[in-house]
């Protein structure tokens, strides 16, 4: 049975110039590491700030019903911190009478589709157009009607009634000082103007 020869191990000859040349990588190595590091948490902290910087500035449009018996209102509300910028807005009845903006809509359900419709007066509202500019805690009466008689309501219960049931498809793009933009809008759930949530649908990055 032969032996078999050790072959001899390999020694590195650990010099100066090569203990310097192997820390000055190392310290590269490691340098590299941290830049990466500290780049990874620059963006974070970017991204941190511009989300602050976006929600300081984040507008929320609402809608809101008032009624009292004898008159009954819708407004425009802006419940966010930033001005909105009205984009585009539309208004349609039964998926065919289209309008650009509120008060010709519900203008139309009040003289078209409510039989007292005679028994109401019109009180004014600012319509809503592209370009319409709603500051934080505004309140923008988009529209009112009251009853002609002091006695007799039923126009403005009928109204009311008719839009709570059969609302008119709506939709408000509007957006923040940043581009950001969202939907007001219940044109999928056909629900009444009251408290509907807005959808972001667009983000700058």
């Amino acid at each position: 049975m032969s032996e078999e020869i050790e072959k001899p191990k390999r020694k590195i000859n650990w010099t100066t110039d090569k203990i310097m040349s192997t820390s000055a990588l190392l310290v590269s190595v490691i340098s590299v590491l941290a830049l990466l590091y500290q780049l990874s948490l620059a963006r974070e902290e970017n991204e941190l700030i511009r989300k602050q910087q976006s929600a300081s500035v984040l507008p929320y449009l609402q809608f809101e019903n008032v009624y009292n018996v004898s008159a009954f209102s819708i407004y425009l509300t802006n419940k966010g911190v930033g001005p909105a910028f009205v984009k585009s807005v539309s208004f349609s009845i039964n998926d065919s009478i289209q309008f650009d903006n509120s008060t010709s809509a519900l203008l139309y359900i009040m003289k078209m589709k409510i039989s007292e419709g005679d028994s109401i007066n019109y009180a004014g509202s600012m319509t809503i157009t592209k370009n319409t500019v709603v500051q934080p805690s505004e309140n923008i009466r988009v529209f009112e009607i009251s009853s002609k008689s002091s006695d007799d309501f039923s126009g403005v219960n009928s109204f009311k009634n008719h839009i709570d049931n059969t609302p008119p498809s709506f939709s408000v793009v509007y957006e923040d000082v940043y581009g950001n933009q969202w939907e007001l809008s219940n044109k999928e759930s056909k629900e009444r103007f009251q408290y509907l949530t807005p959808s972001q649908i667009k983000e700058i990055e």
